[in-house]
């Protein structure tokens, strides 16, 4: 998968015209600047904050994201909702407007996938954001003992990850025994579809 600086052959598109790039099972990828993106991409040598799973559904004219959140867990929230939060949180902590926001394709994600993918997620909702992962990943990269607990408490990219497996498509746990935005960007499968302007 490319860096964020080669990803300039993508189109930049403001939220309004999302619909007519994005489809259900895309993949939102958000690198910040503020000081939790920061600290979040140095602990997993990641370009990527956050990650989340695009439910787009056209006989409601919506676009939502699913996605798991330190202080909710697994929530599912308009995609404007999320866009406009990210334009507040800059402003109220005077952060630099250099979050980047990617929706990009599993290119082995099909139709006859969605249905399944989609119950599994909103079957997650409400399960609690995995704060233990968190832990042992930290003493994992201070020690490198300690191992990798699948259970239904969910970072944003077990979230992920999990939604994927359930249809029988596996993304790569790291060689530190976690999964992270980053290494489900460096999946050769996920192709960067779109840059959604957001300032």
């Amino acid at each position: 998968m490319a860096t964020l600086d080669e990803l300039t052959t993508i189109p930049k598109i403001k939220y309004p015209l999302l619909r007519a790039h994005v489809t259900a099972g895309d993949i939102l990828f958000y690198s910040g600047d503020d000081d939790i993106s920061m600290l979040i991409r140095e602990v997993t040598n990641s370009m990527w904050s956050h990650v989340g799973i695009v439910f787009k559904i056209d006989n409601l004219d919506r676009i939502l994201l699913l996605e798991s959140v330190e202080t909710f867990g697994v929530r599912l929230i308009p995609v404007s909702r999320y866009i406009k939060g990210i334009a507040e949180e800059m402003e109220q902590n005077d952060a630099k407007p250099n979050a980047r926001l990617i929706i990009a394709r599993h290119t082995q994600l099909t139709e006859a996938h969605i249905r399944p993918f989609i119950n599994f997620g909103l079957d997650q909702i409400a399960q609690p954001y995995d704060l233990d992962e968190i832990r042992r990943i930290m003493q994992r990269i201070r020690t490198g003992e300690g191992k990798a607990i699948r259970d239904r408490a969910y970072m944003c990219s077990e979230l992920v990850f999990e939604c994927f497996d359930a249809i029988g498509i596996e993304f790569k746990y790291n060689t530190l025994g976690f999964i992270s935005p980053q290494d489900i960007w460096a999946d050769e499968n996920i192709k960067a579809v779109a840059e959604i302007e957001h300032q």
